[in-house]
């Protein structure tokens, strides 16, 4: 262990024992009593400016208003809906089985030609051409595009609305209203909704202590990473080509940051601080369908930067909720530890 590390243990330890009240950060909704039932999901909605925003809430059986408890929000993929990312995900028994608050927020929607198209707006997705030119080739797939905003680039295809402001409204809510633990807060999406998430641990990091994005990254170009102390799993089928991790062009004409470059942001000096080498990350999916992790370990922040790889396509792994928990359980924000210029 460094000199740095061990001043910041050391640091650490003399915050928390001068102030013990800090070691657990329940929300201020503890106390309250829910207004749904637990072991039941309930349909909800916030304004957020002139928009009504709908989720779904799935109180565990064990939900107790008096007790904080971990959260985990859920986000499904390009036309999906809340509740197809609660029957596809799977999460809301789970959730029962191991005692945390699940979330499917719900993405906004338009018509086209007769089907409902939602999108979760993850700031590429519709601000090509970016810092690496377009995210597209000029023949590619020619997504529809939200009416409300206005006429795109042809590489853009996801909505205008912002979905960073409804998920921090999102969590003002939820912690207004329930007994979260505020250091035990999580992410997981699928597709444009692992994209979604991908961002929100780039941008709000303050809000969430650790991220799983599955078949999602950002376009290429848009890499980014926090400067804050948060835990990142990636999780990636070696076989999809639908959103590529390995710098080739998609199936479908875009263009996606590779895993290679994702990990090393994350793990630099300006993020989580972690070893350069690469090494192994058990999980209890090691060999099934070809599951295999990496990480890039003793990151300074105490966090952990793992990268995933199976022998799927563009899915959701069958395995994927419990490898998953597993991360997520491990971390809480009050064993994360500041770095040079990260603040905990």
């Amino acid at each position: 262990m460094t000199l740095n590390r061990l001043r910041a243990f050391a640091a650490t330890a003399l915050l928390l024992a001068a102030s013990p009240s800090d070691a657990l950060r329940p929300s201020a909704g503890c106390g309250v009593l829910p207004a749904t039932s637990t072991g039941e999901t309930a349909a909800q909605s916030i304004q957020i400016d002139a928009l009504v925003r709908t989720y779904r809430l799935h109180l565990p059986t064990a939900y107790d208003a008096d007790a904080a408890m971990p959260i985990v929000l859920a986000f499904y993929g390009y036309t999906g809906t809340a509740a197809g990312a609660e029957a596809g995900l799977g999460l809301s028994p789970h959730a029962d089985t191991h005692s945390y608050i699940a979330v499917y927020p719900q993405a906004t929607s338009f018509d086209s030609a007769g089907t409902a198209i939602t999108s979760w707006n993850y700031q590429s997705c519709n601000s090509s051409p970016g810092p690496a030119g377009p995210i597209c080739a000029n023949d590619a797939y020619p997504y529809p595009f939200p009416p409300e905003c206005g006429t795109p680039d042809h590489c853009n295809w996801c909505t205008c609305h912002d979905d960073l402001a409804f998920v921090a409204a999102l969590l003002d809510t939820l912690e207004n209203t329930l007994c979260i633990d505020r250091d035990r807060v999580y992410a997981t999406g699928m597709s444009n909704g692992g994209m979604l998430v991908h961002r929100l641990g780039c941008a709000m990091p303050d809000r969430f202590t650790a991220i799983a994005p599955v078949a999602g990254t950002l376009a290429e170009g848009f890499n980014c990473a926090p400067e804050q102390p948060i835990s990142l799993m990636h999780i990636h089928g070696d076989e999809d080509t639908y959103v590529r991790v390995d710098g080739k062009q998609s199936s479908d004409g875009y263009r996606y940051e590779t895993i290679d470059k994702v990990v090393d942001k994350w793990a630099s000096p300006s993020s989580q601080h972690c070893a350069t080498a690469t090494t192994s990350y058990p999980t209890s999916a090691d060999g099934i369908e070809g599951m295999l992790c990496t990480q890039r370990a003793d990151c300074a922040t105490e966090a952990e930067v793992v990268s995933c790889g199976w022998q799927g396509g563009h899915a959701w792994p069958a395995f994927g909720r419990d490898v998953i928990w597993d991360f997520f359980r491990k971390h809480s924000r009050r064993d994360y530890i500041s770095s040079g210029d990260i603040t905990p």
